[in-house]
């Protein structure tokens, strides 16, 4: 069970790192079909993962 946490926990960081990168493409290079509500979307995605990490890890905490 705490190999299955770990591993998800480094699936959800990736996902971060990814979203990451490809906002901040878009971003930058003024991507032309970039609908800007879909910007705050993104961001609550990324926020929504963080908050699933950090369960995650107290499970991984509590766990014996």
């Amino acid at each position: 069970m705490q190999q299955n946490l770990t591993d998800k926990i480094y699936l959800e960081l990736d996902m971060i790192r990814f979203l990451s990168r490809i906002t901040r493409f878009a971003i930058t290079n003024k991507t032309e079909n970039l609908q800007e509500d879909s910007l705050p979307l993104v961001f609550d995605d990324i926020e929504k993962r963080c908050w699933q990490i950090s369960e995650m890890v107290e499970k991984l905490d509590n766990t014996p």
